[in-house]
């Protein structure tokens, strides 16, 4: 039992993570009703960008490492951004018209470029980052109780103020009214008085916004971004955001949540070189048995 709490504690960061990207696609899929295949690679590019300009700060600029770090987040903001922009206002309205396969392959073509962008930036080398607040913090005082380190807690609490903080502004306030209202029908909203196209071009940002955060903690922690984490990230956040239903952004992240302490436990019983398989096969499974998730990823997966 003491194993399996400590895998379950393990999870949390993991799960927060998956919750965040979740909770950022939902919001903008609720708008668009399109899949935007480049929202996992947002999420790489911000952690891959945080960990080449820290190297090159530190290495090339001799700045020291808290400064570094600073310099490489503050980097990593600027141009996933600019990204962001470029999706609410470029990629998605032009493409939002026309057919669902139309945005999918103008947000795939972001990805690549993303992915891409950050391989050629890198040399195609990995970079890394040392291990930072990595002290034990027990979660129950008591002997032999899961423990998370320093910045798990840090990234934790993060990652919750985010997640609470989107949904009270979708639920409580006049811009998550108007969201709800053009989710519902853009046409009719617009009639109301609503600026439809300000509250996509908004929702995607914010939504962009999320992965972003969600990308520079997790490079904190794992201390690396592989170039092909944007696509299996977003494939992943895809299926899950149509398990739990595009409807909900909060149901969404529940479950991206419990798909993360999920991988956990594997991790942590089985062998890891069959996770991908096996979960993507179970997540294409509870697809097709959801009527909604049916639905509402067919056109994406057809792609």
């Amino acid at each position: 039992m003491t194993y399996f709490a400590q895998i379950i504690a393990n999870g949390l960061h993991n799960g927060a993570l998956y919750a965040v990207l979740a909770y950022g696609y939902a919001l903008i899929y609720m708008v668009t009703r399109r899949a935007n295949v480049a929202h996992g690679a947002v999420f790489a590019f911000a952690g891959q960008m945080t960990v080449l300009a820290t190297s090159f700060a530190y290495n090339s600029l001799i700045f020291t490492f808290a400064a570094s770090l600073a310099f490489g987040i503050s980097v990593a903001i600027f141009l996933s951004a600019i990204v962001a922009l470029v999706l609410a206002h470029v990629i998605i309205p032009r493409f939002l018209s026309q057919s669902q396969n139309m945005v999918i392959a103008a947000s795939l073509a972001v990805a690549i470029v993303l992915m891409e962008g950050a391989r050629i930036g890198s040399d195609t080398r990995d970079y890394w980052l040392p291990p930072i607040w990595s002290q034990q913090l027990q979660l129950l005082p008591v002997p032999d109780a899961p423990a998370i380190t320093q910045l798990q807690a840090i990234n934790l609490v993060i990652m919750v103020f985010m997640l609470v903080a989107a949904d009270f502004v979708l639920r409580r306030t006049s811009a998550g009214r108007n969201l709800r209202a053009v989710a519902d029908d853009p046409k009719a909203a617009s009639l109301c008085g609503t600026n439809a196209g300000a509250v996509i071009r908004n929702t995607v940002f914010a939504g962009s916004a999320l992965a972003t955060f969600g990308g520079i903690l997790a490079v904190l922690y794992f201390g690396n971004m592989s170039f092909g984490a944007g696509l299996i990230y977003g494939l992943k956040v895809l299926f899950i955001a149509a398990a739990g239903g595009f409807s909900s952004p909060a149901r969404a992240a529940a479950s991206a949540f419990l798909f993360g302490e999920a991988e956990a436990l594997w991790d942590g019983y089985f062998p890891i070189a069959w996770r991908e398989l096996v979960f993507f096969a179970g997540l294409t499974l509870l697809l097709c048995l959801s009527r909604e998730g049916r639905e509402q990823a067919e056109p994406a997966i057809k792609s």
